[in-house]
């Protein structure tokens, strides 16, 4: 025979749902770590803050989040690219993953032979620090003043540099290649 649940009844399984869901939404927006590299991978840089990781066929294209790096064409662009070459060379590489941007790619922090390549290029001078994910960055800010005073990479000769969204916009490069 069916009875009737009074509310008091129904609370617990109602809050035992919610609480569930609440547990599931924190872990679907917390970073997720991505291991690549435990088997024989191929990594392509494309430049100095882009990459494209391939496992078995499959191409993971990988935004380095918090950083701008010059633009091939750009002064230093190509020098960036070469260093990021290097950093990522024959590593096991992880990839701290806080989103997918509006390419398509993922957007995060890649670890590389335990070195986080994002602030590695920012302190060699090689990319400007992208504040518009400021809560994922921290430390970043930091990173590129230090590198400023130093005058290595971009900022040899100085702070008045155009930044890689400057040139984008000047030469109509919005998305272009990768």
């Amino acid at each position: 025979m069916l009875s009737k649940l009074s509310i008091s009844q129904k609370l617990p399984k109602f809050l035992l749902i919610f609480i569930a869901n609440l547990a599931c939404l924190a872990i679907a927006i917390q970073p997720v770590w991505a291991q690549f590299g435990a088997v024989p991978m191929r990594v392509k840089v494309f430049d100095g803050d882009n990459i494209t990781l391939v496992d078995r066929g499959i191409k993971n294209k990988i935004h380095l989040a918090c950083i701008d790096a010059p633009e091939l064409l750009q002064a230093e662009g190509e020098h960036a690219r070469k260093v990021l070459q290097n950093i990522l060379a024959d590593e096991e590489i992880y990839v701290r993953v806080f989103k997918k941007d509006k390419f398509g790619r993922y957007y995060g922090e890649v670890i590389a032979g335990g070195q986080n390549a994002n602030k590695l290029m920012l302190s060699l001078g090689l990319a400007h620090y992208d504040r518009l994910q400021e809560k994922d960055c921290q430390g970043y800010a930091e990173l590129e003043t230090k590198a400023q005073s130093d005058r290595v990479g971009i900022w040899a000769n100085g702070t008045d540099v155009m930044t890689p969204s400057q040139f984008r916009r000047e030469n109509k490069l919005l998305g272009v290649g990768y």
